[in-house]
């Protein structure tokens, strides 16, 4: 079975989605791994008890390699749910107790649906603060927030007459929108056509309020969105970042461009997009992933490792730690601080829920590499184990 297999399966378990089938065949991967005589028990809590037993044997030993480890222990934490703090705060006991302690002293929380609006005329509202319903009308278009968060802008015609995503309106005009999330915050936007985007931490997109006088839908991303596109062959979607323009050709997309990382970074899920930045083109296909920096690197990627964070997961397989050590302070808004450099460099894998605490990504990564992690406030500090 592949690791994107299991990875379905689990969160099926977890989310207690999954098929008697879907039991069944997971059960049959977690015999074959480790666990021979593996059942899985009745009650959540039974599950953590259990998981717990068989680690102790099977993660300890070092003629284990480390990334079985490191699979090994993000399964397990998937596995045993909502029951996570059981499986770290006990495997943890009486192994490094004083680290466990302050972390557990000094905890920081996730992020949460966090942004502020910015309206055409300069005026702002904080998302994170606003009931579900109607939160503004411009140009023809209202704006609400439904009652899971998201922001919707729907067209009105004359009459208060729905039209059409994508309809001609010219008399409508343009003014332009702005939602930014700050660091610990995200949001999804339904634009006027009927495109989605999925806005991650510290990130901010800039939209017409409605695309009907231009001949293009244009938008501009700083950090990190996935978008849900809307095709329309007459009006091309184009997101534009410093380094590149991403045009849409029928597409599921993220595109990580944040400032500090070293190149931006266009994942292609469905459909096709054509990437620009400079005199260089490249056009992805699925599965592909282009990194612009100087030029267009396009590779093949995990799409699920990419968009992880927009299904609510950390999911790193062997990445350095100062890469993501910067997806934590973006999430949890918080500082961080390597005391030995070196570490920065080291890689590690982990897959967990965006929803707990920050001690459960920490523990789960002090339990498969040689950083040790220290909360002091809204600080981390990272040390090599001793």
């Amino acid at each position: 079975m592949n690791q994107e297999r299991i990875y379905i399966l689990i969160q099926k378990y977890r989310d207690n989605t999954a098929s008697e089938t879907e039991k069944a065949e997971l059960l049959t991967w977690y015999r074959q791994m480790a666990y021979q005589d593996a059942e899985f028990p009745e009650s959540e809590n039974a599950v953590g008890d259990f998981m717990l037993s068989r680690l102790n044997s099977e993660i300890n030993p070092p003629a284990r390699s480390l990334p079985y480890r490191k699979w090994l222990s993000a399964a397990a934490v998937l596995l045993i749910g909502g029951a996570s703090w059981l499986f770290v705060s006990k495997f943890y006991t009486g192994t490094n107790e004083a680290s466990n302690a302050s972390v557990h002293k000094n905890d920081i929380a996730p992020g949460g649906n966090k942004a502020i609006l910015t309206l055409a005329d300069g005026s702002k509202i904080s998302l994170t603060d606003a009931g579900k319903g109607k939160i503004a009308n411009q140009r023809g278009i209202q704006i609400t927030k439904s009652a899971n968060g998201q922001l919707v802008y729907v067209i009105k015609a004359s009459g208060n007459v729905n039209v059409a995503a994508g309809s001609p309106a010219t008399t409508l005009g343009t003014g332009y929108n702005t939602i930014e999330t700050p660091k610990g915050g995200e949001f999804q936007v339904i634009l006027s056509d009927g495109s989605k985007v999925w806005l991650n931490a510290y990130s901010s997109i800039k939209y017409p309020v409605n695309f009907s006088s231009e001949n293009e839908r244009r938008v501009e991303l700083k950090g990190e969105a996935y978008f849900e596109v809307v095709h329309n062959e007459a009006r091309p979607f184009r997101v534009v970042t410093d380094k590149q323009v991403v045009e849409d050709i029928g597409t599921h997309f993220n595109i990580n461009a944040y400032d500090d990382d070293a190149s931006t970074k266009t994942t292609l899920l469905q459909g096709k997009v054509r990437i620009a930045a400079g005199d260089k083109v490249a056009t992805l296909i699925p599965g592909q992933q282009a990194a612009v920096a100087t030029g267009i690197k396009v590779s093949e990627v995990n799409t699920e490792d990419v968009i992880a964070w927009k299904n609510g997961y950390f999911n790193f397989d062997d990445e350095k730690l100062e890469n993501i050590m910067k997806s934590v302070t973006r999430w949890y808004n918080v500082d961080v601080v390597f005391e030995d450099e070196s570490l920065k460099r080291e890689t590690f894998g982990a897959i967990t829920t965006r929803f707990a605490n920050i001690s459960t990504l920490l523990h789960i990564m002090e339990q498969t590499g040689d950083a040790q992690f220290r909360i002091e406030g809204s600080t981390i500090r990272i040390t090599r184990k001793k």
